[in-house]
């Protein structure tokens, strides 16, 4: 058995395709559907996935069918009906759940693993570590496992109390009418929240569980943020906030403890969708104990498919781990250099074109002139995050950029910060980390000068960036750091608010000429407006 097909059913819809362990093909459906959190797989994106690995049906060996009516959010009826099998390829399956009909082929299958089991496979696997301490959470419950060498080991653990997830979609829900889409705004209004107010103790947050409860709290010394003819308490955010940090740092500390007892090395895998909180992630991790941390990008059920396929691989058929990189966990697999001339030549009516051109250079010296760029390069990124390949950059230096961002390019509230992306060597001078990869961990700002990337209680959601990860990439903010002096830029993801991230270059020239960004740089060509 040498190729397994895995696919997420689930909110945030994605399929991969393992090839001895490997991944040769995957999609994320919201990037070709152009639908936020699109579930399932569409049989465009079968035949994609089919396309990027070079196989056929024929070809498949296994197949993971993943969180298949299983759905966790009501958000994703609302959106796309309840009759999801219109949205999703024809398949059908045995009485016994044990064979998928696919393409008039028939094929083994096995239908939804272990959800936090997908969630832990693609932290763990995906590591560098022989044996570490794994720990999952989402709204739908959390999994504590010991992953040795090839195997993933389930604990059955009392662990300290852990609402702080469920709370943390309630609060998401309450502000921005969506937990799915509210969750990472939360985060950014919530240290408008604190500061000099009377705050519950640790004891008190560590065991609340009740939304009531919590309501009451924020309602004492309320903080209202205002944007347009919309307000939020920013007081229910913090508290939420704060919540998930005290309550995942005692979780942790007892696992450093469970982990110690076991004789396990100090090191820690999470997943789920909690981890996609860059903030509660770091402060937990440094309150734990564990040396070393591991996150996978596609920490929420994006990654479940990857997971599933891993899961299946190692622990299920036994085969021997394999060493990831960063730049095979970051960037997925298709790439579309052949399509970027004709993609220009279609919009040729509204843009100009500079050609042959030095696009890291090109892109550093209009960053440093003040403009803002759509930045496309390579393959896109696996995880709702830019890393480097889809993302719009700016000058971190001029705190006007903040606000610029926000309502002409973004258009999305005023309080939401703004990622710097630094060189690795640069990393810990200026935020105290030596590697976060995949903007899945937060630091305070160390050095002054750069506001843009610096939000309201000093910190900044960090992405550092290393060479050989991406080159490009780095060989921007190499530029950039050349004409500036500052081993950083600003970068956010390539897209408009409520708009998924851009996957090809009609996606980036649409969203370039739909916004307020200034040009759009491809591989050695530059894209302006036509005036």
């Amino acid at each position: 058995m040498r190729t397994l097909l895995a696919i997420n059913f689930n909110h945030d819809g994605s399929a991969v395709i393992l090839r001895d362990g490997r991944m040769v093909a995957f999609v994320n459906t919201e990037r070709f559907s152009r639908k936020r959190r699109h579930p399932g797989i569409r049989e465009q994106e079968l035949q994609a996935l089919l396309q990027q690995a070079g196989l056929g049906l024929k070809d498949l060996d296994y197949v993971l069918l993943c969180n298949l009516g299983d759905m966790d959010s009501p958000e994703i009826a609302a959106r796309f009906g309840t009759d999801l099998k219109e949205t999703w390829f024809a398949f059908s399956l045995n009485d016994e759940r044990t064979r998928v009909q696919i393409g008039g082929l028939t094929l083994p299958c096995q239908v939804n693993p272990d959800h936090h089991s997908l969630h832990a496979a693609c932290a763990f696997f995906t590591s560098p570590f022989d044996e570490a301490m794994v720990f999952t959470s989402d709204p739908t419950g959390c999994g504590v496992f010991v992953g040795r060498a090839g195997r993933l080991e389930r604990l059955q653990l009392e662990l300290p109390p852990f609402r702080a997830p469920n709370l943390y979609t309630d609060a998401a829900l309450e502000l921005f009418g969506s937990a799915l889409a509210g969750a990472g705004k939360l985060m950014g209004l919530a240290p408008f929240g604190g500061g000099a107010v009377d705050n519950p103790s640790e004891a008190d947050l560590a065991g609340l569980g009740s939304y009531e409860r919590l309501l009451a709290l924020a309602d004492v010394e309320p903080r209202f943020v205002e944007h347009g003819a919309r307000r939020w308490n920013a007081r229910l955010a913090w508290l939420v906030q704060e919540t998930l940090n005290v309550q995942l740092s005692r979780v942790l500390r007892h696992l450093r403890e469970e982990s110690a007892r076991l004789g396990l090395e100090p090191n820690l895998c999470l997943g789920g969708g909690t981890a996609l909180n860059s903030v509660a992630n770091q402060l937990a991790f440094e309150r734990s104990g564990f040396d070393a941390l591991h996150l996978h990008p596609a920490c929420g059920d994006d990654g479940t498919a990857l997971g599933a396929a891993l899961w299946y691989w190692h622990a299920q058929l036994g085969m021997p781990r394999r060493s990831w990189s960063d730049q095979q966990l970051m960037y997925s697999c298709a790439r579309y250099d052949e399509q970027v001339t004709r993609s220009v030549e279609r919009a040729g009516d509204r843009i100009r074109v500079e050609a042959g051109c030095s696009a890291p250079r090109a892109a550093a010296e209009l960053l440093a002139a003040g403009r803002v760029i759509g930045w496309f390069s390579g393959a896109s990124e696996v995880g709702p995050r830019a890393l480097g390949h889809r993302s719009i950059l700016a000058d971190p230096r001029r705190a006007e950029m903040k606000e610029r961002l926000n309502e002409r390019v973004k258009r999305r509230e005023a309080f939401r910060p703004f990622a710097p992306a630094v060189l690795v060597e640069h990393a810990e001078a200026w935020f105290g980390l030596r590697n976060s990869p995949f903007m899945l961990r937060v630091a305070p700002v160390l050095q002054s000068g750069v506001p843009a990337v610096t939000h309201i209680d000093g910190t900044a959601r960090v992405q550092t960036v290393a060479r050989d990860a991406s080159p490009e990439f780095y060989e921007l903010i190499s530029h950039f750091c050349a004409l500036t002096q500052v081993p950083m830029v600003l970068n956010t993801s390539f897209n408009a608010d409520g708009e998924p991230i851009v996957e090809t270059p009609d996606d980036a020239i649409a969203c370039f000429l739909d916004t307020g960004i200034d040009a759009l740089v491809f591989p050695q060509v530059v894209v302006l407006r036509r005036r």
